[in-house]
């Protein structure tokens, strides 16, 4: 607080100092890179699964794939938001001292209507619920990071931060099936892939060909396919391909 020159008694609130606004900036600038790069991690680790490395993704799909990965942070900030968004105002009060009663009603209703919502269609379904613990586990490290950033100091952020990076790394390792699948869910749900059934127009010098079979991953130059009778992936260049039809889009089992 400072004092007004010629007017007692009369105080003014003081900004954040110019060096705490620069920090504060570098953690959000930190913080959104490394979710970017833990995607690019996500999708290098689901090619080593399925047994592919797409080169043509990387060098002439980044505008793609940066798309891709940006809808999949969206979505992910969006339904941690929905689920245990109820964190972020508490973290007003864990830094600040004071607390919102209309932010924490309003999201607790939210969150408790979603979680209940998810609770009761994995109650009637078949569903895994280990996929569905590593979606909140990850929601958690979501709100705890962005409430940080709100209401916390630089310091704090880039402490949050810290502590982010361990856990999902923890997280990755132990539930590595479950985080693949998170992924196959986002490429289902695009068409782009997560091994969705489909069939593959082929012209060869001959005849054409049609070819059967699941669509691990489509990319700008190739689709990477495990053909029907093959355990393996087959790398089919997207140039010999008369028409590429994806037949089913349907969710997995989550």
């Amino acid at each position: 607080m400072h004092r007004l020159r010629g007017v007692p008694g009369t105080q003014i609130a003081a900004g954040p100092a110019p060096r705490e606004v620069g920090y504060r900036l570098l953690s959000a600038l930190l913080s959104f890179g490394f979710f970017a790069l833990y995607s690019q991690a996500v999708f290098i680790l689901f090619m080593g699964n399925e047994g592919f490395f797409s080169y043509d993704m990387l060098v002439n799909g980044a505008v793609g794939i940066g798309v891709f990965f940006l809808a999949t942070e969206l979505t992910i900030v969006t339904f941690a938001v929905s689920a245990v968004g109820v964190m972020i105002p508490a973290l007003r009060w864990r830094y600040r001292g004071s607390v919102s009663r209309t932010h924490i009603i309003g999201l607790s209703v939210l969150n408790l209507y979603v979680i209940w919502g998810v609770v009761g269609a994995l109650s009637r379904s078949r569903q895994d619920w280990m996929i569905w613990l590593v979606i909140f586990a990850v929601s958690i490290l979501v709100c705890l990071q962005i409430g940080t950033l709100i209401h916390g100091t630089a310091k704090d952020s880039l402490r949050s931060l810290v502590i982010v990076l361990v856990c999902l790394l923890g997280i990755t390792a132990v539930a590595h099936k479950e985080t693949v699948a998170l992924l196959e869910f986002g490429l289902k749900h695009f068409g782009v892939g997560g091994n969705v059934p489909v069939t593959l127009k082929l012209e060869q010098p001959a005849e054409a060909r049609t070819v059967n079979g699941r669509l691990v991953f489509l990319s700008p130059e190739n689709a990477y396919v495990v053909v029907d009778g093959d355990g393996r992936v087959s790398i089919i260049p997207r140039a010999k391909a008369e028409i590429i039809s994806v037949s089913s889009r349907e969710a997995p089992a989550m």
